[in-house]
């Protein structure tokens, strides 16, 4: 696959999120926040780069020559203005690493998973998510922002297939509210 094919199959599985948020999926969400902060966290420590905040362009250290087209960027960003400024904010940073991972010569260390997909992951689970006050915030969890580069050292996400996420939200809801949540909850 070529980067701008790469990047143009990421803005497509962006372009289908439903960015209205109906919260019943809150707590795959949250695991997959965790996750992706686990991951950034394992990039930076792997580089030896320090970065003060999760959410960043991760592409732009390793090689910054290489970038998504600006246009497909553009018009992710634009589709995503219902998510929110958080979504309009990383999607930049998603594309782009898009565009690396698919560039001819750049080498990516194997052992290190994809820093991204939790959070296209948590995107196409029912929207966005927006930070205030030093949390990332859900429909119905909150999850902590600081020391977040601590997160390197926990256990990874055990699965991020759709059935265990959906799981992780049955036994969520059940445990908060006393009933499995639908969509239109």
């Amino acid at each position: 696959m070529t980067p701008d094919e790469s990047v143009r199959a990421t803005a497509a599985r962006l372009a289908a999120v439903d960015w209205q948020r109906h919260g019943y999926r809150t707590w795959s969400k949250a695991k997959l926040m965790l996750e992706y902060f686990r991951r950034v966290a394992l990039w930076l420590d792997a580089y030896g780069w320090d970065e003060p905040v999760p959410f960043f362009d991760l592409a732009v250290y390793i090689d910054p020559n290489v970038r998504a087209d600006p246009e497909v960027v553009a018009e992710a960003v634009r589709r995503a203005e219902p998510g929110g400024w958080n979504a309009e904010q990383v999607i930049p940073f998603i594309l782009h690493w898009s565009a690396l991972r698919a560039t001819p010569g750049v080498t990516l260390p194997p052992d290190l998973p994809d820093p991204y997909e939790p959070l296209l992951l948590l995107f196409e689970r029912d929207g966005g998510f927006h930070t205030s006050n030093g949390y990332a915030e859900m429909e119905h969890l909150s999850v902590p922002i600081a020391k977040w580069r601590d997160r390197a050292t926990r256990p990874p996400l055990p699965s991020l297939d759709e059935a265990a996420l959906d799981e992780i939200d049955r036994a969520g809801s059940t445990r908060q509210f006393g009933y499995v949540m639908g969509r239109d909850d």
